[in-house]
């Protein structure tokens, strides 16, 4: 019986039992190394991979982020931030070898794998496909009026997405390290009025001067080529 699906993988339940089913769909079949990089975040043995690409692992239970920030008052713990932008930043990394990107993200993107009842050993990926798009080098193009009203009801999107004003636009690829920083300061302190610099300086004072909020910061500036996407 499936617990999650979207248009692109499914997972179902068989007591502690997950099984993970990639779909035959064209962009799944673009982007193999982004599969193998989320079967190795998962912990997932090769083994287990059969020619369906039905993809089986033990979990204790797996929910949506936002399930995670409800259970925790919306003040998502620093051991989960980090897991989330690493993990991203991995599954990205991936995307980008293989040509493709990712626009925009909202916390539904995103699911929990927690291996154990405590939810200390999670595993939080990307899964959303619908959100990934070719490059053309370093930019997307977008040229449709529905891509970008789809594009504009994002809620952590970078400031020149909110500033599109013209069709076509070329956007550059890095916008995502502005949503992706966005984001996880929304999970840290529920803070969505996010503007500069200094406003995520505020927002972000429950990590202050952490690796993580040294790696916000490096995504959130506000010329694009400026941003740089590193937990060091």
């Amino acid at each position: 019986m499936p617990i999650y699906q979207n248009n692109h993988i499914e997972i179902q339940k068989t007591k502690k039992q997950f099984t993970l089913v990639v779909k035959d769909t064209p962009i799944n079949n673009e982007v193999k190394h982004f599969w193998s990089k989320t079967f190795d975040l998962i912990n997932i043995n090769k083994k287990n991979i059969n020619k369906n690409t039905n993809i089986l692992f033990t979990a204790h239970s797996i929910e949506t982020l936002p399930s995670l920030l409800k259970s925790k008052n919306y003040k998502l713990s620093y051991r989960h931030a980090k897991i989330l932008f690493i993990n991203f930043l991995l599954q990205l990394t991936s995307l980008e070898k293989e040509g493709f990107c990712i626009i925009s993200l909202d916390l539904n993107d995103f699911i929990i794998i927690n291996k154990d009842e405590d939810r200390y050993d999670a595993k939080i990926i990307f899964i959303n496909l619908n959100k990934v798009h070719k490059l053309n080098t370093d930019h997307f193009f977008l040229k449709k009026p529905s891509d970008v009203s789809k594009l504009l009801s994002s809620t952590f999107n970078s400031p020149e997405i909110e500033s599109i004003k013209d069709i076509p636009v070329k956007i550059h690829k890095n916008t995502i390290y502005y949503s992706i920083g966005k984001l996880i300061t929304y999970c840290i302190n529920r803070e969505n009025e996010l503007t500069d610099e200094e406003t995520f300086r505020l927002s972000l004072d429950p990590i202050f001067e952490s690796k993580l909020y040294y790696g916000i910061m490096r995504c959130i500036k506000n010329n694009p080529i400026e941003r740089y996407y590193l937990y060091i």
